[in-house]
């Protein structure tokens, strides 16, 4: 983007200025000089290529702004599904210690129910082994026992029911390890979906980091570019204040030597006057002594409102929204405008001097400034052609240029502006759209 360099600017108008009060004795004689238009020229081109650099910054910051925005709000949906990932991670580690707490006390009652077994089954070993050794005497001498032939079918059932005990409690026990077997399978099957499920969660977790961290990133980079125009958009503005100052001088040395001319011709005019007075006392005539002002700054209403057939105005002193450009701006004066308003006629609202006539390429186009004298100046714009030039006397009232839309323009208007001592002012503290 292009930087302006004000002090070459700067520079110009003091070569500008020197150059000027050179030729100070031409410019009493020839009117505004060439010199001066071309200063205040460059410096209203300079400000309205800030102007539209302004413009295109606050464009671009506008797009950047809204980008950050954009991206602020992925950064928070993107925070929040990660949020809601974390919490799903959570409640699988929770699910998952859940059932490995199952599966640690199934494995105790296994190991239990198994030491049972093993228990029972040794028991079992122990009877079988003692009644290997002992043999058949064994089983007969506790049938031998027996007092009649019901005893020995009694004591031949107890053996029976023993050895029945010792065999269903060890099936018993097997069955119950059998489920416990089958409930820990379960529930590591369990586990390990959970923990599958749990890999795929944290897979999307990092996924959703990774475009969570790209975003921030995008929001980085457009912040340092928001941050890169905002600090260009400042240095415009403070350029735009040098550059208007100086601007506001050379009109107000333009006025200044405008009055001085007009002095210095008033003086000039007033000793003709006195020798004419003079000749005509010495030739005993008498003499009616004429008004020697180069002319009168105000009327007795004022200021006069500057187009005569136009009595509307869309837009007013200070901000205002530029629906075309989608920005903010001060205005800093009143537009005057009507349908089909081309080509009316734009009148001095006072008499004065014409010190600016032409396009000097500062957005206004066509436009005329004239001084009234008392350090007030006003400038009509956008003007489809122009009536006068630098030089002329205009009285109050008299045709100045026509309503066109040349310049920075949306549809034909009269751009009006009061400046006092080069600043612009209010304009309807000086005229009324009814006078």
């Amino acid at each position: 983007m292009k930087k302006i360099m004000l002090s070459a600017v700067l520079k110009k108008l003091t070569a500008f200025v020197s150059a000027a009060a050179v030729t100070v004795g031409v410019l009493a004689s020839s009117g505004v000089s060439d010199t001066m238009a071309d200063t205040q020229s460059e410096l209203e081109a300079e400000q309205a290529r800030l102007a539209e650099e302004r413009s295109e910054i606050e464009a671009t910051l506008a797009e950047y702004t809204g980008q950050a925005d954009e991206t602020e709000q992925y950064l928070a949906e993107y925070d929040e599904k990660m949020r809601i990932q974390e919490e799903q991670i959570k409640n699988i580690d929770e699910q998952i210690k859940l059932y490995q707490a199952e599966i640690d006390e199934l494995s105790v009652s296994i190991e239990e129910g198994q030491a049972e077994i093993d228990e029972g089954i040794e028991q079992f070993r122990l009877r079988l082994r003692a009644m290997y050794i002992a043999g058949n005497d064994s089983y007969a001498s506790v049938l031998a026992g027996a007092t009649d032939f019901y005893d020995i079918l009694a004591r031949m059932e107890l053996i029976e029911r023993v050895s029945r005990h010792d065999n269903d409690m060890i099936e018993d026990l097997k069955s119950q390890i059998a489920a416990l077997d089958a409930d820990k399978a379960e529930y590591e099957e369990k586990v390990a979906s959970l923990e599958s499920k749990k890999a795929q969660e944290e897979k999307l977790y990092e996924e959703l980091r990774e475009t969570y961290n790209n975003h921030a990133e995008t929001k980085a980079m457009q912040e340092a570019r928001i941050a890169d125009y905002s600090q260009r958009y400042d240095e415009i503005v403070a350029d735009q204040a040098e550059v208007e100052k100086a601007i506001q001088e050379e009109i107000r040395r333009k006025q200044e030597e405008a009055e001085r001319r007009r002095k210095e011709e008033e003086e000039r005019k007033r000793k003709e006057e006195e020798e004419r007075k003079k000749q005509a006392e010495a030739n005993g005539e008498t003499y009616v002594e004429q008004d020697v002002s180069t002319f009168t700054s105000y009327s007795e209403t004022g200021f006069i409102w500057p187009v005569p057939t136009v009595r509307n105005m869309s837009d007013g002193y200070g901000n205002r929204y530029i629906v075309e450009e989608g920005r903010n701006d001060f205005h800093g004066g009143i537009d005057i405008t009507k349908p089909g308003c081309y080509g009316e006629p734009i009148v001095a609202s006072a008499a004065g001097e014409v010190i600016t006539a032409g396009d000097t390429g500062n957005g206004f186009g066509y436009h005329v400034v004239i001084d009234h004298g008392n350090s007030i100046a006003t400038l009509y714009a956008h003007c489809s052609s122009l009536a006068v030039k630098v030089g002329d006397i205009v009285k109050q009232g008299q045709v100045v240029g026509y309503i066109g839309s040349t310049g920075y323009a949306y549809g034909n208007h009269c751009h009006f502006e009061v400046r006092v001592n080069g600043q612009r002012t209010d304009p309807l503290n000086y005229v009324n759209i009814n006078n």
